[in-house]
């Protein structure tokens, strides 16, 4: 390999490199405060209207059921199971 070639190969390495960490800052998912601020939000545009605590009981019953879904093997989950008010 000649030096020119690795001095490609160097600058495509970290080039890729500064790319990737760029694109995750960009696309990484917001806290969780803010994710949950704007699925309140999206529910409430749809008529949903729902108290902080019954939020955060579907959230932790959704949590539940994808644990239970898991251990389950990734079973169907019915419908039924969400108690939503």
């Amino acid at each position: 390999m000649t030096r020119s070639d690795a001095l490609a190969l160097a600058a495509a390495f970290a080039g890729g490199a500064i790319l990737g960490t760029a694109a995750g800052l960009l696309f990484a998912p917001a806290k969780g405060e803010d994710q949950r601020a704007k699925i309140m939000e999206a529910l409430e545009k749809r008529g949903v209207k729902l108290s902080k605590e019954s939020f955060n009981k579907l959230v932790d019953e959704i949590k539940n059921l994808g644990r239970k879904r898991k251990d389950d093997g990734y079973q169907e989950v019915p419908a039924e199971d969400f108690d939503v008010e």
